[in-house]
C-alpha cells in the first residue's frame, strides 16, 4: 500500500520534492510564461491584421479556452491528491494510465516545443538591440545557457524568476506610460483586413500566448499543497495576464497605424516611455518562460517514465542530488534542439497550438464526465457549473477543426494510437479511476430504463445461470462447459453450499480463483457460500435472496452426477416456482464432452400437426443453449427426432429444417428423422458430443442416465421457464 501511495502522490522525502508554494511554484512561472514573447513581438501584429475588435475577439477566444480549462483543472485538483506530472496526473487519476499517457505525450511535446518558441522570441529581441549578431548564434547560445541552468538545478531556474517578475512589471508600466509621450494617438481600426492571414491563422499564431497555465500545473510534483496552490496560482495568473493583454491591445491599437503594427514586430519598444525596460522585459520574460518550459517538460517525461509508459522508461526516472531528472532533461534538450532547426517562430507557434488544444479539450472532458456521473466521491472544494467545461471542450475542438483540420486529425490519430498501444499493454493502474463510476452509472441508468419497460425481455434474453455446488471441484471440472453456455453476454452465479460441514480454506480459495478466471474470460461471475441442511434448501435461500436483483438468475444448472432423483425433482420444482429455466446435465461416464464438435437437439414426435406442436413444445431454451454451444464450440447443430409413423418423416423433416430458418441458426439445415419405437431407435441416432432433450415436469433419473449410456454421449435435459424465445 505504501509503495502504491508513493507511486500516486510521490514521496515527500525526495530531495527538493514538494517544497514550492503558490507564488513560486504556480503563479510566478505561469504569469511569466503567459506574459512572454507574444506580448512584445506578436500582439501588435495581431491588432494590425485583425483590428482592435478583431484582436480583442482573438484574445477573448484564446482566454476563454484557457480560462475554462483553468477552472476545470482547479475543480479537479481540489477533488484529488494530485501526483507528479500535472495534466498527465489529472487525466491518469481520472481515466487511467492509458488515457493519461495518450494525453501526456502530446503535452510533453507541447511543453518542450514551447521552450523553442521562447528562444526564438529572445533572439528576435536581441537582434533588435544588436542587429549585427547572427540569429543562429544567439539562438544556440541562449539554448545552451538555459539548458545548462536547468540541468544543474531546477530550483535555481525558478529563483531567477523573482527578478524577471520585477522586470516584467517595469516593462508593462513603461509601455503604458509611452502612450502619454506619443504626439498624436491613432484612431484604432476596429476590424482589420487580415492581410497576413485569415482570422484562424492569426489565432493559431497568437494562441500560445495564453497557454502558460500548463507550466504551473506541470510543477505539481514539487508543490507543498497542490490542491491549494494550483487553483489560486493559475486562476490568479490567468486573470492578471488577461487584464494586461487587454490593456496593451488597446494600447497597440492607439499608438501606431495598422501598417506599422504589421511591418514592425518590435513596435512596443519604439513607443515605450523607456525602451530599455521593454527590451529587458522581452529578453527576461522569454528567458524565464524558456526556463519554465525546460523545467516543466522533464517533470512530465519523468511522470510518464515512472509508470513505464514507453520502452526503456526506467532510464528517465533517475534524479540527481539537486532534484534534476537528468536523463529526462537531456532528452528534452535534444528535442528542443531539433525543433530549433525549424527556424521560424510562427511555424512553431502553430504546431504548439494543436498539442495544447488537445490537452485542454481532454481536461475539460474529464470534468464533464465527473460532473455528469454525480458520484459521492466527487466533492471538489471549488465547484463550477457544467457550462464551464462544456464551453472549454467545445471551443477547443472547434478551434482545432477551424485552425488546422488536417494537422488536428493527425494529432488526434496520434493520441488514439498511443491510447490503443497502452491499452494493448494491459497496464495496471495503481489507483481507482472514474472509469468504474462511468460503468456503474451506465448500468444504473440502463437498469432504471429497463425496469420501467415492464416487458418479458425475450429479445434481450441471455443466460444468467445459477450454479449450485456442494464440491468446488464440480465447477473446476465443468469450467469450459459452463463458460460455453454463458459466454459472451451471460453471467454465472456460483452458489457454494455447505451441507457436509465447513468449507476448507483451500476450497474457498479455489472457488475465488475460478470466479476470477471466468471474469478474466470477460464473463460476469459472482460467487457466494451458504450453510444449509440440503442442496434444495440452500438453493431456495440463494434464489430468494437473488429474486430482487436486476440480473437475477433465469436458468438453474444442475449436475446430476451426485444428485439423487429426489434432489433433482426438488430443484426442478424450485426453478419453476422462481420462474427460472432448468438444465439438468447428465455426463457420460467416459465420453464427457467429447470433441466439442457436434450437438444434437432432440424434438419429440409432434405428429400429426408439426407446425402447431413446435409452437407449443418445450424447445426455445433448448435451441438457445444449442446456439450458445454452436458459437463457442464452433459445433455442428443437428435437429433429431424419432416418430412412430413412417409416413410422417417428410413432414417432420420439413418442419425441423424450418426451425433452423425461423430460429436463425447458422449452418446447413441438418435434420435426422427415423420412424419406429423410441427405445429401439435411440441407439441408431447420430453420434454427438452432447444431446439436448426437453424435460418433463417429473424427473426420471434412471431413464435419463439410461439414455446417456445408450447414446454414448453426455445429455442436457431442458425445461423452459416460458420467458425465452428462440424465434424473437
Amino acid at each position: 500500500m505504501e509503495s502504491r501511495l508513493k507511486q500516486m502522490f510521490g514521496s515527500r522525502d525526495e530531495s527538493g520534492d514538494r517544497s514550492l508554494g503558490t507564488l513560486a511554484g504556480v503563479y510566478r512561472p505561469t504569469v511569466l510564461t503567459i506574459l512572454g514573447v507574444m506580448l512584445y513581438l506578436r500582439q501588435g501584429w495581431v491588432v494590425g491584421n485583425a483590428g482592435l475588435l478583431g484582436g480583442l475577439g482573438i484574445l477573448l477566444l484564446a482566454f476563454v479556452i484557457t480560462g475554462a480549462t483553468s477552472l476545470s483543472v482547479s475543480t479537479i485538483t481540489t477533488n484529488i491528491h494530485l501526483g507528479k506530472g500535472g495534466a498527465f496526473a489529472l487525466v491518469s487519476q481520472s481515466l487511467g494510465l492509458e488515457a493519461g499517457g495518450a494525453i501526456g505525450v502530446p503535452l510533453y511535446l507541447a511543453q518542450a516545443l514551447s521552450a523553442a518558441l521562447y528562444i526564438y522570441g529572445f533572439a528576435e529581441g536581441w537582434e533588435y538591440i544588436f542587429p549585427s549578431h547572427p540569429q543562429a548564434l544567439v539562438v544556440a547560445s541562449v539554448f545552451v545557457v538555459g539548458f545548462i541552468i536547468t540541468l544543474v538545478n531546477t530550483t535555481l531556474a525558478l529563483r531567477l524568476q523573482s527578478i524577471v517578475l520585477l522586470v516584467l512589471v517595469a516593462a508593462v508600466v513603461s509601455m503604458i506610460a509611452g502612450a502619454g509621450q506619443v504626439t498624436e494617438l491613432h484612431r484604432p481600426e476596429w476590424i482589420g483586413g487580415f492581410q497576413d492571414g485569415g482570422f484562424w491563422r492569426i489565432f493559431a499564431v497568437f494562441f500560445p500566448a495564453a497557454t502558460g497555465i500548463m507550466v504551473g500545473i506541470s510543477m505539481s510534483g514539487q508543490l507543498k499543497d497542490a490542491r491549494r496552490s494550483i487553483p489560486r496560482g493559475i486562476i490568479g495568473a490567468w486573470f492578471t495576464a488577461f487584464l494586461v493583454y487587454g490593456v496593451l491591445m488597446v494600447w497597440y491599437g492607439m499608438i501606431a497605424s495598422p501598417e506599422e503594427l504589421r511591418g514592425n514586430y518590435l513596435v512596443s519598444m519604439k513607443y515605450a516611455a523607456w525602451a530599455p525596460a521593454v527590451q529587458a522585459g522581452l529578453l527576461c520574460s522569454c528567458a524565464a518562460a524558456m526556463l519554465g518550459s525546460l523545467v516543466a517538460a522533464p517533470q512530465i517525461l519523468q511522470a510518464l517514465a515512472s509508470h513505464r509508459l514507453f520502452p526503456r522508461a526506467q532510464a528517465f526516472t533517475k534524479e540527481s542530488a539537486s532534484g534534476v531528472y537528468t536523463n529526462a532533461s537531456l532528452a528534452t534538450g535534444a528535442l528542443v534542439g531539433l525543433t530549433l532547426l525549424l527556424g521560424d517562430l510562427d511555424r512553431i507557434a502553430a504546431l504548439i497550438t494543436m498539442f495544447f488544444l488537445i490537452t485542454y479539450a481532454t481536461l475539460n472532458i474529464v470534468l464533464l464526465i465527473e460532473q455528469s456521473l454525480a458520484l459521492i466521491s466527487f466533492r471538489p472544494t471549488l465547484r463550477v457549473p457544467p457550462a464551464v467545461p462544456l464551453v472549454g471542450a467545445v471551443s477547443c475542438v472547434f478551434a482545432m477543426v477551424i485552425t488546422a483540420p488536417g494537422f488536428g486529425l493527425v494529432a488526434l490519430m496520434v493520441v488514439v494510437g498511443i491510447y490503443m498501444y497502452l491499452v494493448n499493454r494491459q497496464l495496471d493502474t495503481p489507483w481507482e479511476t472514474v472509469r468504474s463510476g462511468i460503468f456503474i452509472a451506465l448500468a444504473d441508468w440502463a437498469a432504471k430504463k429497463a425496469q420501467g419497460l415492464n416487458q418479458r425481455f425475450e429479445r434481450a434474453w441471455k443466460p444468467d445461470i445459477l450454479v449450485p455446488v456442494t464440491q468446488v471441484a464440480e465447477v473446476h471440472g465443468e469450467y469450459r462447459f459452463l463458460r460455453s453456455l454463458a459466454s459472451p453476454k451471460g453471467s454465472l452465479q456460483i452458489l457454494s453450499l455447505n451441507v457436509d460441514g465447513e468449507v476448507s480454506d483451500q476450497d474457498a480459495k479455489m472457488l475465488e480463483e475460478i470466479a476470477l478466471d471466468f471474469q478474466g474470460d470477460d464473463l460476469f461471475t459472482t460467487h457466494a457460500s451458504l450453510d444449509a441442511d440440503s442442496i434444495v434448501e440452500g438453493v431456495a435461500l440463494g434464489a430468494a435472496v437473488m429474486e430482487g436483483s436486476f440480473f437475477r438468475p433465469n436458468l438453474l444448472y444442475i449436475n446430476a452426477r451426485d444428485r439423487s432423483e429426489e434432489e433433482m425433482q426438488g430443484l426442478l420444482d424450485l426453478a419453476r416456482r422462481h420462474e427460472m429455466g432448468c438444465a439438468i446435465f447428465v455426463p457420460h461416464k467416459h465420453a464427457a464432452f467429447g470433441r466439442e464438435r457436434n450437438v444434437n437437439v432432440w424434438v419429440r414426435d409432434q405428429s400429426p400437426n408439426w407446425e402447431l406442436g413446435l409452437r407449443l413444445a418445450n424447445i426455445d431454451l433448448s435451441l438457445l443453449l444449442a446456439y450458445q454451444l454452436h458459437r463457442n464450440w464452433r459445433a455442428r447443430l443437428r435437429m433429431v427426432s424419432i416418430i412412430e409413423d413412417e409416413e410422417g418423416i417428410d413432414d417432420a423433416l420439413f418442419h425441423l429444417r424450418k426451425v433452423f430458418r425461423d430460429a436463425r441458426i447458422p449452418g446447413r439445415e441438418d435434420a435426422w428423422v427415423r420412424s419406429g419405437k423410441f427405445s429401439e431407435m435411440l441407439s441408431q441416432a447420430p453420434k454427438a458430443d452432447i444431446h439436448i432433450f426437453g424435460l418433463a415436469y417429473r424427473v426420471n433419473a434412471e431413464a435419463m442416465r439410461g439414455m446417456t449410456d445408450t447414446l454414448g454421449g453426455s445429455c442436457l435435459y431442458i425445461l423452459d421457464s416460458g420467458y425465452e424465445s428462440a424465434f424473437a
